[in-house]
């Protein structure tokens, strides 16, 4: 059952990776990870030789790499088996992320590729948009979005505001000509927020759309720059 040849090329390798990877606890960790370090770069290849990937926007493509960066760091997983039911969640995000390219260089077969969100490209234009509005905050309230942000994805706040909600309440205070308020949990500590805020302006352009998705969907700014770093550096340099 483990013993398995490596995924075949196009989308029907990329096919028949995710339906590999969509029983991994069937399967030996070291299967798992192999298909998974080869799936990313599979669906690159797929969209590279695709017809529509000159049209889309950038931050689709920053989006793939992005993807290509996760699934090479799935794949030096294999010598950790026993730590499968960590890498669970991630190995889930990649398939849904695969997916939703492989459904792009295949417009007229999107039932095939059932893992992908429907919502996804929307949900990159709105980050577009989020974008633009955090940028043109102060310095002091960018800061602080992000402060806040992170606080509540670290505490695991289940009332913690959204990536809109946090603009929208610091673009109020704004126009009011207030600073940020002191918040409740400054003592403790904390994330250097305007170093954050630096950090994340100087990603490339299409890298910073790619962040800002990500972090309304709920993960951490300090935790999405970091791997916004580490996937430019394993797929653009």
């Amino acid at each position: 059952m483990n013993e398995m040849p490596a995924p075949g090329a196009g989308l029907d390798g990329v096919r028949g990776a995710l339906d590999v990877l969509g029983c991994w606890r069937l399967r030996e960790w070291s299967v798992v990870a192999r298909f998974a370090g080869r799936v990313g770069p599979l669906v690159r290849e797929a969209y590279t030789a695709s017809v529509v990937a000159e049209a889309l926007p950038g931050y689709i493509r920053a989006g793939l790499g992005w993807c290509v960066a996760d699934s090479l760091a799935l794949g030096r997983t294999w010598p950790h088996g026993e730590r499968a039911e960590e890498y669970g969640p991630r190995l889930a995000d990649l398939c849904v992320d695969v997916a939703y390219f492989a459904a792009l260089c295949d417009p007229a077969g999107a039932a095939r590729w059932p893992e992908a969100d429907p919502d996804r490209t929307r949900d990159a234009e709105v980050a577009e948009g989020l974008l633009r509005q955090w940028a043109e905050l102060p310095a002091a309230w960018r800061a602080a979005v992000l402060r806040d942000l992170h606080h509540g994805a670290r505490t695991r706040d289940p009332a913690r505001p959204t990536l809109a909600e946090a603009l929208a309440e610091a673009a109020t205070y704004t126009e009011k000509g207030e600073p940020p308020p002191f918040p409740p949990y400054a003592a403790l500590r904390g994330v250097d927020a305007p170093e954050l805020a630096q950090r994340l302006r100087r990603l490339p352009r299409d890298w910073r759309t790619e962040a800002f998705r990500r972090i309304a969907a709920g993960a951490d700014p300090l935790a999405v720059e970091a791997d916004a770093r580490k996937a430019i550096r394993t797929t653009v340099t």
